[in-house]
């Protein structure tokens, strides 16, 4: 998966010489083209895409088979107005990036459970390098992702709006994400100082969505970060905070689910593209 892979398959260039589906991709997240590469570009283009196209693993109750085709994946999160896994989010951003001129590579990362453990390897991550400095991006985590990229920096440590990112070399070539939550820091994920092929993460994102041990093969989650707190969805619990405020909604049906759906993540669906739905999701708050 590459820009010449995707500028091959998707439609050709528009007059302007800008690939019209990367013309349709910066129109999706509200965003000029822009015309130069540096850090200022690339934190535009990760909080916009982050703030307009919602983490989304709903595709194993959709009946669809997750892809990894750029073609797919191109008309999924750009025409098809859904969101993505992390390899779908940050695979399309990673092509984006290489089209205007960015050096990017592919990591791999394992996610830390709230016990304390760790995933296995499936989550990728970007590392990007602009104006003498590498980057990590990151808009495939969900509901605690952070907005702009983090200077890959041992105790880099930054505000975003009502959240807080520290950045630790936990080993060679290893680094830890971490989140703030009151005075504690938790652990995000562990990621490898190191570039990783496409191919690669197939089998990562297969295990995300069908594996029994994923908690996304039976469980619907959708989340959208923002700089005021964000909003996410398990199941039919749907959680919005804003500032310190937080709402906890029930949602009773397949109706309000797709309401939901739209509202608080602009995802459009139809009651009737879903093919099943979690075990007895809408009998209580699971």
């Amino acid at each position: 998966m590459n820009a010449e892979t995707v500028s091959s398959r998707l439609p050709e260039a528009c007059e302007s010489g800008v690939p019209a589906w990367l013309e349709l991709y910066f129109k999706r997240i509200n965003l000029d083209v822009p015309t130069d590469i540096s850090i200022d570009t690339l934190a535009d283009i990760h909080f916009a895409h982050a703030s307009n196209i919602a983490y989304d693993m709903l595709d194993v109750f959709l009946g669809i088979a997750p892809s990894f085709d750029m073609q797919q994946i191109g008309d999924k999160l750009i025409s098809g107005r859904r969101g993505g896994g992390c390899t779908q989010m940050n695979g399309l951003l990673a092509v984006v990036l290489e089209t205007l001129g960015f050096s990017v590579r592919r990591s791999l990362s394992a996610v830390s459970r709230e016990d304390g453990s760790m995933n296995l390897s499936t989550h990728m991550v970007l590392l990007v390098r602009v104006d003498d400095e590498e980057w990590i991006c990151d808009v495939g985590f969900g509901y605690r992702g952070f907005l702009y990229p983090l200077r890959l920096l041992h105790n880099a440590q930054v505000v975003q709006g009502v959240h807080e990112y520290r950045v630790q070399r936990v080993g060679t070539s290893v680094w830890g994400i971490q989140y703030r939550r009151g005075v504690q820091w938790i652990n995000m994920y562990i990621l490898r100082d190191a570039c990783y092929g496409a191919h690669e993460f197939v089998v990562g994102q297969f295990f995300n969505a069908y594996s029994p041990l994923s908690p996304f093969k039976d469980n619907l989650v959708c989340a959208r970060p923002s700089l005021q707190g964000g909003c996410y969805l398990i199941n039919n619990v749907l959680v919005s905070l804003q500032q310190h405020t937080r709402h906890r909604r029930i949602i009773r049906s397949r109706h309000e689910l797709v309401d939901v759906l739209d509202e608080y993540f602009s995802i459009e669906l139809e009651v009737g593209d879903f093919v099943s739905l979690p075990v007895d999701m809408f009998d209580g708050s699971r």
